[in-house]
C-alpha cells in the first residue's frame, strides 16, 4: 500500500504543525528529501515529522518515504494497469468500494454534516465548484439541492464565465467546492472572494490534514477508496445525498413544501409520469 493509501484510510487526528508536515510530504516529488527538509519546509522540528510517521503507523519517516516513492513510480508508470494490485475483478471492486463507504460515518461524523447543513439552511444561494473530473457530482449535489427549493449555481472554470455567475455572490451565499485529489486553481480567490463579500464557503476533500489557505467556514474530509490510482465518486455521492437529507431534516415542513411545489410544476408542465403515484 503506499502512502496516499494510507493517508486515505487513516482516522488520527492531526495537531497544526502535523498537518503543516502533511501538506509538505502531499506535494510532488517528495521521496528523495529528508525529515529535515520536511520539517524545514513545514517550519516545524524534525521530530513532528517522525511522530507523524509513526502516528499514521510507520516505524519511522523512512518507510514512510519508501511508501511515498513506491506512489511516485506507480504514477512514472503511467498507470497502465488500472488496479492492477487490487483486483480488477467485479468482487474485488466492489469489496473495496463497500469498505469505502461504511467508513465513511467515521470520517464524516454526523455533527461536522450537520454543521454544513446549518450554513445551507441559512442560505438562499448555493454556489458550486469543483474541477472537470468532479463535474458530474457536482451536477448530482446541484439537483439535490434544488429539490429543496434552494438556488444552485454551478460555477465553471473559464475566468470570464466564473466571474460572469460568481458576480451575484453575496452575504445571503454560499459557496461549496470540491477538492478530491487536488484543489482546484481558482479555489483560494474564490474563497477569499466568498469571504470578502461576507457569504460563507465549504470545502468536500478527500485529503486528511490538508490545510486550505484561506480557510473555508467548513470542510468536510471525505477519503475515498484504498486504491490510490483508480478512485470513484461513489464516496462524495452519498455524500451529496447525506447532505441533502441532513438540510431536509432541519426543516421538513418547509423543505416538503418546496418538494410539493416542485411536484406540482412537474404535473403543470406535463410530466406527471415523472412523480410516483400514491399508494
Amino acid at each position: 500500500m503506499g502512502f496516499k493509501a494510507v493517508i486515505a484510510s487513516s482516522t488520527v487526528q492531526l495537531s497544526a504543525s502535523e498537518e503543516r508536515v502533511m501538506n509538505v510530504l502531499l506535494g510532488d516529488g517528495m521521496s528523495g528529501i529528508t525529515a529535515a527538509e520536511v520539517a524545514e519546509r513545514a517550519k516545524t522540528h524534525e521530530s513532528t515529522v517522525v511522530r507523524l510517521a509513526k502516528k499514521l503507523g510507520y516505524r519511522g519517516y523512512p518507510e514512510l518515504r519508501g511508501d511515498m516513492r513506491r506512489d511516485e513510480e506507480a504514477l512514472q508508470a503511467g498507470g497502465t494497469i488500472m488496479r492492477g494490485e487490487s483486483g480488477h475483478d467485479l468482487a474485488a471492486f466492489i469489496a473495496d468500494e463497500i469498505r469505502a463507504l461504511q467508513r465513511l460515518p467515521q470520517f464524516v461524523p454526523q455533527a461536522d454534516l450537520e454543521t454544513a447543513a446549518r450554513i445551507l439552511h441559512a442560505t438562499k444561494t448555493v454556489y458550486l465548484f469543483s474541477n472537470p473530473d468532479e463535474r458530474s457530482t457536482l451536477e448530482l449535489l446541484a439537483r439535490r439541492l434544488r429539490r429543496l427549493g434552494l438556488t444552485a449555481v454551478a460555477l465553471s472554470p473559464t475566468p470570464k464565465d466564473l466571474a460572469e455567475r460568481f458576480v451575484s455572490f453575496d452575504e445571503d451565499s454560499t459557496l461549496i467546492s470540491f477538492a478530491l485529489r487536488e484543489a482546484p486553481r481558482q479555489l483560494a480567490a474564490l474563497n477569499s472572494e466568498a469571504a470578502r463579500r461576507g457569504g460563507k464557503s465549504i470545502v468536500i476533500t478527500d485529503v486528511p490534514g490538508y490545510r486550505f489557505r484561506p480557510s473555508p467556514d467548513h470542510v468536510i474530509t471525505a477519503r475515498l477508496g484504498d486504491d490510490p490510482e483508480y478512485r470513484t465518486q461513489l464516496v462524495p455521492v452519498a455524500l451529496a445525498y447525506a447532505l441533502q437529507l441532513a438540510v431536509f431534516h432541519l426543516d421538513p415542513v418547509r423543505y416538503k413544501a418546496a418538494r410539493d411545489s416542485i411536484d406540482d410544476l412537474t404535473r403543470l408542465f406535463g410530466g406527471t409520469a415523472e412523480i410516483p403515484v400514491p399508494a
